[in-house]
């Protein structure tokens, strides 16, 4: 077994917590750098590990001559610190998450989970009980009860507090599900030898099987949510980041929701978002209104916002729809789809004159006033301008996050056997405007 830094990766610094403004700065960092299986990578935020691991027995003797363990984590003792983490370097488990700052100890962890591999009791760094819900192109997403696997899920929840600033459930797991985000690589086909010979590989790490499948994030939701939130925190860990794997779990997080069918809940992310999490889902929320409006995907009732016309017309029909509507037809809360809108930069404002039913109630008898003229704002959307806008941020118009990948109860029934949901389209005769 190697030594717990040899053939580690050191990535680039890309924390955003140098850039915060001194008022947000509570708690230091009480962990410099972290090391996650042949990973290397600086910390973003505090987190709240027990002292009596990361300060160690150096530390805890320390402190009582200079000050408390919360002094220390708050970087009062300045002498002892020098301002910089009081843990410099933690080694977290790559496969249940435990840690330890002891480098020496380790290498022994690995070496029971390698174990463990080797004689196929541990296929995947989840637990057992763990099931999955999602399965395509290498990647997968095990849904995890808080409840049944408290130690993993703590762990996972202390691990993710390095880089979340405003994550506050960290031990009290059990009214919350898990949802972890895996990636197994597709093993390539052994190339063509002459002889017999085989050629053996030269990667050091590439005969460990402990990296054959690695954790890349995870998401949580809680069991019962009065505000009707599919998601109450959301990470990729640093190393792959950039990947577009935060929107492959938020996708999901709708899925899971179940707003497609009856008794499903339609909501959104819990808020308020912090300013990394609402840029990452005003850019969601822009693709996703965008297929929509496209034809790319259906909705509920597998309907497309443009429909097959009969004939061409010099004048086409065009579709009108409310926020609400567009928001019941995707899943989205009808705030979170006018600020993907007023985002997209795409509506063309015009003022129609409506009649408007009003109604006052006095003395608990409702009574219906005269049919008055109301301003109602009215936006227009062309095909052509979202198929821009597409063009200019790169957005693939074809959903990323396949209805196949599925599994169980998710799973989409009414595919072919090609894959296929039985939708067609025709560009020329979809019609190119939508009011909303």
């Amino acid at each position: 077994m190697p030594s717990a830094v040899e053939g580690i990766s050191v990535l680039q610094e890309g924390s955003p917590h140098r850039s915060r403004r001194a008022s947000l700065k509570v708690l230091n960092r009480n962990i410099g750098q972290v090391v996650l299986g042949n990973l290397l990578f600086d910390t973003w935020y505090y987190s709240p590990y027990p002292d009596s691991i990361v300060l160690g027995a150096d530390w805890q003797h320390a402190g009582k001559h200079i000050g408390l363990a919360a002094d220390l984590r708050n970087g009062a003792a300045r002498g002892l610190t020098n301002g910089d983490p009081i843990c410099r370097r933690l080694y977290v488990c790559p496969r249940c998450f435990r840690y330890t700052p002891n480098e020496h100890d380790y290498p022994q962890h690995l070496q029971h989970h390698q174990e463990r591999c080797s004689r196929g009791l541990e296929a995947q760094p989840v637990p057992d009980s763990a099931l999955k819900v999602y399965d395509w192109g290498g990647y997968a997403i095990w849904e995890i009860d808080g409840e049944k696997e408290k130690l993993y899920c703590q762990n996972l929840s202390l691990f993710g507090k390095l880089f979340l600033e405003q994550k506050s459930v960290f031990f009290d797991t059990g009214g919350f599900k898990y949802y972890v985000l895996t990636h197994t690589p597709t093993p390539p086909s052994p190339p063509a030898t002459k002889g017999r010979g085989v050629k053996r590989s030269s990667s050091v790490f590439a005969d460990d099987i402990l990296y054959d499948s690695h954790v890349l994030g995870f998401f949580s939701k809680e069991n019962l949510s009065w505000d009707s939130n599919n998601l109450a925190c959301i990470l990729i860990f640093p190393p792959f980041q950039h990947r577009q794997l935060g929107q492959l779990l938020m996708a999901v997080s709708y899925k899971l929701s179940g707003w497609e069918w009856e008794g499903g809940v339609i909501g959104g992310p819990e808020k308020p978002l912090s300013a990394m999490g609402r840029r990452s889902y005003l850019r969601f929320w822009s693709e996703r209104i965008a297929r929509f409006m496209m034809g790319q995907t259906a909705d509920a009732d597998a309907n497309r916002v443009f429909h097959k016309a009969r004939k061409k017309t010099i004048h086409p029909r065009k579709e009108e729809m409310t926020v609400k509507e567009i928001g019941d037809r995707t899943g989205m809360l009808g705030e979170d789809v006018a600020a993907a809108l007023g985002e997209m930069g795409l509506c063309q404002s015009m003022t129609s004159k409506r009649k408007k039913r009003t109604s006052t109630e006095l003395n608990g008898a409702a009574s219906h006033g005269d049919h008055n003229s109301s301003n109602w704002s009215t936006m227009i959307i062309q095909r052509s301008k979202i198929v821009e806008w597409a063009e200019k941020n790169g957005v693939d118009l074809t959903s990323p996050v396949p209805e196949q990948g599925f599994r169980g109860e998710w799973a989409l029934s009414d595919l072919d056997n090609s894959g296929n949901s039985g939708l067609t389209t025709d560009d020329e005769d979809d019609n190119d405007n939508s009011d909303t």
